[in-house]
């Protein structure tokens, strides 16, 4: 006889998500390109901390 076993939890669907990785159309599929009236600007950044978000996203 074996023994039961419980239902996947949070942690054990996020480790399968990690492993299992989706491909770019999958992970993005569902989004839209920003409107005119949207952009990537942080309210009250400083100049270094916006030069230090955009060197993050370009890495």
């Amino acid at each position: 006889m074996s023994e039961p076993t419980s239902a996947p939890d949070a942690i054990e669907h996020a480790d399968a998500s990690y492993w299992h990785a989706q491909s770019l159309e999958q992970i993005g599929g569902g989004t839209e390109p920003l409107s005119e009236d949207e952009s990537f600007e942080i309210p009250d950044l400083t100049d270094d901390e916006w030069d230090r978000f955009v060197r993050a996203i370009h890495e």
